[in-house]
C-alpha cells in the first residue's frame, strides 16, 4: 500500500506543475473555441495516470526553472521525487524538480532513529498511506451510494423518445448511465427549447463524455489530496461544457443566443440535485456559460487553425519528460571490441584478446584495464555532429591511414571535457558502432594543439568488471591535519599518520581522508573540521572510497566502506553530507568479511564483497571486488 502511495504522490506532483502551466495556457486561449481548452486537460490526465512517458527538448520542465536530474537518477521514463526506499534512509533526501526546495524540505524530513523498530520517515509514509487509502474509500462509497439513490428516483421517468426520458422530480436536465446513458429532461420544455437543449446533450454522448468524466472523477478520487487536482477537474467540467455550447449555437439555425442563456439560468435557479452526485452527468458553471454564450461569435478559420496548433503543441510540451543530461544515451558498461586507429609515435597496439573496460555516468569517464586496476576522469559532455572534413583534420597532417566516418548516416559526437575545459576524449556514435577516441593535447593545452591520439571500438558490457582499488599511504598534508587534531590517543605508541586519499578525489573535491597505519583510525578532514571515519577497532578502517552527488543538491558526497573488529569481523557503508556535516553509515552489515564500493554505471552506487590482497600496511594494501552484494542508489 505503502508503494502505491508513493506513486501516486509522485504522479501528483509532476501533475501539479502541468496543471499550472494549463492555466496560464487556458488564460492564453481565453477567446478561442471552448474545445481546446477542453483538450488541453488530456495533459494533465494524462500525467495522473500514467507515471511513464516520453522525452523531448519541447518540455515545460526543460525550462531553467527545473531540475529534474535527481528526478531522472533511474532513467528518463519516470520522474521520481520521492524515492521508493525513503523510509529506510539514514537521511531521508526529496526532489521537487525545483533546486530551491529540494534542500529545503530534505532538511525538515524527520532523520532516522537509531537502535529504534522502524524509522520516523516508516511511519509518516504509513499513515500517509492508510489516510490517502480512507480518504479514496469514503469518497467512492459516498459518491456510488449518491448515484445508486438518484437512479432510483428516475425510475418513474416517463420515456419521450429512444433514450431520451422526462421526470417531474427533477428542474435540469442531465445525464445518467455509462453503457445505455440516458438523457433526463424535466417536464414543461417548450418544443425548441427541448430541441437545442437535447442538441447539447447528445453532443456529450457523441464525444463519450458521459464516460470521460466520471473516469476524470475516479482520478480525483485517487489525488483527493491535492487541491490542483480538485481546481483542473472543476475547469475541465465547465470547458467541457461550454464547448458543447457553442457547439449548439453553431449548428443552430437561427439566434438563440437570449432563449439559450434564459434555458441556462432557469436550470440554475431550479437545480437541486447534481452537487453530490458527481457521476450524474448534469450542469455545472452557469455563470460562466451564459457569459461565454453571450459573447458567443463563430470563429474565423486562421483562429481555429492558430488555436489548434498552439493546444497541440501545448499538451506535447506538458506531456513530455525533460531529456536526461547531454551524453545520458551513452551512459553504461563497456569493453574494448576493436582498435580502430593508433598514432604511429605510440609504442603501444592493442593485439588480440586485449581487454579494457569503459563506464561512462553523468560526471565521470571510469577506465579499468583487465587487472581491474581503475582510473576516474571527471567530464562534461559537449554534443555536436561530426563533419568527415572537420574530424580528418584531428590527425596529424603526415598520415594517410586515417578513418573515414563519411560512409556512415548517423553521425553524432560527444566530447568529454576535464575540469579545464580541455578535451580528453570523444565517443563517436556512427550508426549501430560506438568509437571512443583519446584526445592528446600540446603542452599549452590549447584547442588548437588537439588531435586525435587513438581510437577503439567498444561495445555494450553486460558482465561484472573486475575492479581493484590500490590505498597508498603519502605524507602529503599530514603535519597539517596533525596540528589540527591535536592531542590523539590510538594506543600504540608507534601509530603514525598518512594521507590516503585517492587522486581522483583530491582533484575533484576538498575532501582529505587520514589514516593511521597500526590503529587503523581513519579521518575525514574537511573545510578545517575534522570527522572520524567509522570505526576502526580491531579492523582496517577505511578500506574503499567514491565521490558521488546522488542527492542532486550540487555537492558531492564521500562515500566510503570500512571494516573493524578482530573477533567478529564486519564491514559497514557509509557517507559523509557535506551539507549536513556529518557521517551516515548505512544498516546493512557484511559479517566477517570486507566490502568495497563502486560507481555502477546506471546512475547509483553499488557494493561489493571484497578482498584485501598485497597487504604491506593498513595504508598500503590492493582491495578486489568480489560479489555483487546491493545498490545504494537515492
Amino acid at each position: 500500500m505503502e508503494g502505491l502511495f508513493l506513486k501516486i504522490l509522485n504522479m501528483s506532483i509532476t501533475a501539479s506543475y502541468v496543471i499550472l502551466a494549463l492555466l496560464l495556457i487556458r488564460l492564453i486561449l481565453k477567446r478561442a473555441p471552448k474545445k481546446y481548452s477542453y483538450l488541453l486537460w488530456s495533459a494533465a490526465l494524462f500525467r495522473l495516470i500514467c507515471p511513464a512517458s516520453f522525452s523531448s527538448v519541447f518540455s515545460i520542465f526543460q525550462t531553467k526553472f527545473f531540475n529534474m536530474t535527481a528526478a531522472q537518477s533511474r532513467g528518463s521514463t519516470v520522474l521520481h521525487y520521492i524515492p521508493a526506499e525513503i523510509g529506510y534512509m539514514n537521511t531521508p533526501k526529496v526532489t521537487v524538480g525545483i533546486p530551491a526546495m529540494n534542500s529545503m524540505i530534505s532538511e525538515s524530513l524527520p532523520a532516522a532513529t537509531p537502535y529504534a523498530s522502524s524509522n520516523p520517515m516508516q511511519i509518516w509514509i504509513w499513515l500517509g498511506a492508510m489516510l490517502w487509502c480512507t480518504g479514496v474509500v469514503v469518497l467512492l462509497i459516498y459518491h456510488i451510494a449518491a448515484y445508486l439513490r438518484l437512479s432510483r428516483r428516475m425510475e418513474t421517468a416517463v420515456r419521450l423518445e429512444n433514450n431520451v426520458y422526462e421526470s417531474d422530480k427533477i428542474r435540469s436536465p442531465f445525464i445518467l448511465g455509462f453503457i445505455r446513458p440516458r438523457i433526463y429532461i424535466p417536464f414543461g420544455l417548450g418544443e425548441r427549447e427541448r430541441d437545442y437543449i437535447l442538441h447539447h446533450e447528445r453532443c456529450h454522448l457523441k464525444r463519450r463524455d458521459h464516460l470521460i468524466r466520471p473516469f476524470g472523477f475516479f482520478v480525483l478520487i485517487l489525488h483527493w489530496f491535492n487541491p490542483l487536482v480538485w481546481i483542473a477537474y472543476l475547469l475541465m467540467t465547465r470547458d467541457m461544457e461550454m464547448s458543447c455550447d457553442e457547439k449548439v449555437l453553431s449548428e443552430t439555425d437561427g439566434d438563440i443566443v437570449c432563449e439559450y442563456s434564459t434555458s441556462l439560468l432557469s436550470f440554475a435557479a431550479n437545480r437541486r440535485i447534481f452537487a453530490g452526485s458527481p457521476l450524474a452527468f448534469g450542469e455545472l458553471g452557469i455563470r460562466e456559460r451564459v457569459k461565454n454564450v453571450l459573447r458567443f461569435r463563430e470563429p474565423k478559420r486562421w483562429v481555429i487553425v492558430i488555436s489548434a496548433v498552439f493546444c497541440a503543441a501545448a499538451v506535447a510540451a506538458c506531456a513530455a519528460n525533460p531529456v536526461r543530461s547531454l551524453g545520458a544515451e551513452l551512459y553504461g558498461n563497456y569493453v574494448f571490441e576493436k582498435q580502430i586507429y593508433m598514432n604511429p609515435l605510440s609504442s603501444f597496439l592493442a593485439l588480440e584478446g586485449y581487454r579494457e573496460y569503459y563506464t561512462l555516468t553523468e560526471n565521470d569517464l571510469i577506465v579499468t584495464d583487465e587487472a581491474g586496476n581503475q582510473q576516474k576522469y571527471a567530464v562534461t559532455y559537449q554534443q555536436a555532429e561530426p563533419d568527415p572534413k572537420e574530424f580528418e583534420k584531428s590527425f596529424s597532417p603526415f598520415l594517410t591511414d586515417i578513418p573515414d566516418i563519411s560512409a556512415y548516416k548517423d553521425r553524432r559526437q560527444y566530447t568529454l571535457t576535464d575540469d579545464s575545459g580541455a578535451a580528453a576524449y570523444r565517443i563517436y556514435r556512427l550508426d549501430d558502432e560506438i568509437w571512443l577516441a583519446r584526445i592528446h593535447a600540446n603542452a599549452d593545452n590549447s584547442q588548437k594543439g588537439e588531435s586525435i591520439w587513438s581510437i577503439y571500438k567498444i561495445a555494450r558490457f553486460q558482465g561484472e568488471i573486475p575492479l581493484k582499488i590500490s590505498i597508498r599511504g603519502t605524507a602529503e598534508g599530514v603535519e597539517e591535519f596533525l596540528s589540527l587534531q591535536g592531542e590523539f590517543q590510538s594506543g600504540y605508541d608507534t601509530d603514525t599518520c598518512y594521507n590516503i586519499t585517492p587522486e581522483y578525489i583530491r582533484e575533484n573535491s576538498d575532501y582529505r581522508i587520514f589514516k593511521y597505519d597500526t590503529s587503523c583510525a581513519s579521518f575525514l578532514l574537511y573545510e578545517d573540521k575534522i570527522y572520524p571515519l567509522g570505526i576502526w577497532f580491531g579492523g582496517f578502517g577505511v578500506t574503499s572510497m567514491e565521490l558521488a552527488d546522488r542527492n542532486g543538491d550540487g555537492e558531492p558526497e564521500l562515500y566510503f566502506t570500512y571494516s573493524w573488529g578482530s573477533g567478529m569481523h564486519r564491514s559497514h557503508a557509509a557517507y559523509f553530507d557535506p551539507k549536513e556535516k556529518k557521517v551516515e553509515s548505512f544498516s546493512h552489515t557484511q559479517q566477517g568479511g570486507d566490502m568495497i564500493i563502486t560507481d555502477n554505471g546506471s546512475g547509483g552506487l553499488s557494493l561489493y564483497a571484497a578482498e584485501i590482497s598485497k597487504m604491506d600496511s593498513f595504508v598500503n594494501f590492493d582491495i578486489e571486488k568480489g560479489t555483487f552484494i546491493l545498490d545504494i542508489v537515492f
